[in-house]
């Protein structure tokens, strides 16, 4: 191996991956935070409006770590460069500095990160298997006046393709499902008795309002988010507010859809309420469902209450959020404020050899640090 390659390899690659990444880990950290306190900040923002906050946040680390053409912020002091002129570097070849600890720690947590992103595809290609065995396990449901009700939400809620419908043991509340042929609503037994077709009206159309708003499409932004930054727990806690936000744009899709009141629809939550392990929700790339837990249903009730709010209410809220998440989000940066003198290339005299390097001394208040190529060196003033 040419030693340039090892140099790319082992060098430029890990040390640049270090930085971006902690850069990413940071900001994507700050952005998620604020997003969860101006949601907490203004309750009455409108689910669908929420909903972007969060895809904005969680688009952060992922526009940082692929290093897309970021804004410089001048916040560091300026550095001083200098001149210096070095006989020999051969004391300064074993000094432990920075830079070389950074690329033996980056090297290893690189490799830890490859293996844990390869495990994250990995089990969100094993949920896209699930999925076609979830409906391999559905029975297709005919009924002509279910056809009737579809074809009118779908044409009320401006939908094209009109999704299946298909009756499974095992949901125990009202899924999408996404194949390549299209999508798939999945209801529970209980829905399709004669006495709950209004409550099968209600809960189509909030399957519907996922396919409307393509949750399932922008599921794929959490999914990788959680892939590439499964150690911050920030973005699992981001994923699970965005699903949850998502359904309460739902209910408020299906409200209007529908013409129902609040009342029915509250209740059609109630009675899906579940006490079991398997209420919990699931908001994947290829499945989404809210789940049946006590919890969230709650949630998703009290979100209703400010369906009816002002519109002007709501909206103020909304734009102040949106104004300072997108103004998070844009890449940026720190840097140090502009030079006043650029860096000057000096001469390297040592075992009769002449290397070329860029000399730069920053002098601070109590420690004069001169930084050569990549070898740091502090000393007391």
């Amino acid at each position: 191996m040419s030693a340039d390659l090892y140099d790319l390899l082992l060098v430029v690659i890990p040390q640049r991956w270090a930085s971006c990444m902690w850069s990413a880990l940071w900001q994507g950290s700050v952005a998620l935070a604020v997003v969860w306190i101006l949601c907490s900040v203004f309750p009455r923002i409108p689910a669908g409006v929420r909903c972007w906050l969060w895809r904005l946040g969680l688009a952060k680390p992922l526009l940082q770590l692929f290093a897309v053409p970021q804004i410089d912020l001048a916040l560091l002091p300026r550095a001083r460069t200098v001149l210096a002129h070095i006989v020999s570097d051969g004391f300064a070849r074993d000094l432990p500095t920075r830079a070389t600890l950074l690329i033996r720690l980056s090297r290893p947590v690189m490799a830890l990160w490859i293996a844990g992103t390869a495990a994250g595809m990995v089990s969100i290609l094993v949920g896209l298997g699930r999925s076609r065995s979830m409906v391999a396990r559905c029975v297709p449901v005919r009924d002509r006046e279910l056809n009737v009700v579809m074809a009118e939400l779908c044409r009320e809620m401006g939908i094209c393709e009109r999704p299946d419908v298909a009756v499974a043991d095992w949901a125990s509340v009202p899924m999408i499902l996404r194949l390549s042929r299209g999508h798939v609503v999945v209801v529970p037994p209980d829905l399709l008795t004669p006495g709950r077709r209004e409550d099968l009206r209600l809960a189509l159309a909030h399957e519907l309002a996922h396919v409307k708003r393509r949750d399932l499409t922008w599921n794929w932004l959490p999914a990788a988010a959680k892939v590439l930054f499964a150690v911050n727990p920030l973005t699992w806690a981001a994923g699970r507010e965005l699903g949850i936000a998502q359904e309460m744009a739902c209910d408020e899709m299906a409200v209007g859809a529908t013409g129902a009141g609040l009342a029915p629809y509250g209740k059609l939550l109630l009675t899906m309420v579940r006490p079991c392990r398997t209420a919990g929700p699931t908001w994947t790339v290829a499945s989404a469902s809210a789940g049946a837990s006590a919890k969230l249903m709650r949630r998703r009730l009290m979100g209703l209450r400010h369906v009816q709010d002002p519109p002007v209410a709501r909206l103020a809220g909304s734009m102040v959020a949106l104004l300072i998440v997108c103004a998070l989000v844009m890449p940026f940066q720190i840097a140090e404020a502009p030079r006043a003198v650029t860096p000057q290339a000096v001469t390297l005299l040592a075992i009769g050899m002449t290397k070329t390097y860029v000399c730069k001394t920053v002098v601070r208040s109590d420690v004069r640090i001169v930084q050569l190529g990549e070898v740091e060196i502090r000393t007391s003033r």
